[in-house]
């Protein structure tokens, strides 16, 4: 392995193996390190749409990765992506038309938004690491690093502010990314909504 790939990957592998993390906490690592790579990937191709061939430099890596503030559509409300005349998902919805079985597209939520991942297939198909998040909630997974089918649910309640961070470098993510759209919108939760969406997901599981 290249000296600056070892010093990028090896050395934080080290301190993780050293640092006894759980599996929770490894899968956060490992996420967010190959979501940093795929963004700079994205980022390349879109420069390369505008501007021509433009490489990727550590200044490249810097801006892209983990200083990423993440997007925060619920502080918002000007966005238009967010408008009422959006399309709106429930959670049985977003699993019947987005779990990309028999040739349906792949659909996921995020912090209530929905996108479509289908051209990223390889990663969210069938057989792939991530095909539980096909047609699913994904934004407790994603703050929490956790793949249990339990961390499919929309609510972030009790998750830290470092943790709600990870969830929104994710909603950054797919809402930048050249080969993912946003596609809709999950139905507004109440309290009262929120046992029934809860129960909704562990049926569909």
């Amino acid at each position: 392995m290249a000296p600056f790939l070892w010093t990028m990957v090896g050395i934080p592998i080290l301190s993780i193996a050293a640092g006894g993390f759980g599996k929770d906490r490894l899968n956060l690592f490992f996420m967010g390190f190959f979501r940093d790579l795929a963004r700079i990937k994205a980022h390349k191709r879109s420069r390369q749409k505008l501007n021509g061939v433009v490489p990727v430099d550590a200044t490249s890596v810097s801006m892209l990765g983990r200083d990423d503030p993440g997007i925060d559509f619920l502080q918002d409300e000007s966005d238009s992506a967010s408008s009422s005349s959006a399309t709106t998902f429930t959670a049985q919805e977003l699993f019947e038309f987005g779990s990309g079985i028999n040739e349906r597209p792949i659909y996921l939520s995020i912090f209530g938004r929905v996108y479509d991942v289908s051209n990223g297939e390889k990663f969210y198909g069938k057989g792939a690491a991530y095909e539980m998040f096909a047609g699913r909630d994904v934004t407790r997974a994603l703050c929490l690093g956790c793949l249990e089918p339990e961390c499919l649910v929309r609510s972030t309640e009790g998750l830290t502010q470092k943790q709600l961070q990870e969830g929104k470098r994710w909603l950054s993510f797919f809402h930048t990314h050249d080969k993912y759209q946003y596609v809709g919108n999950m139905e507004t939760i109440d309290s009262e909504a929120q046992l029934d969406i809860l129960v909704e997901s562990a049926v569909l599981q």
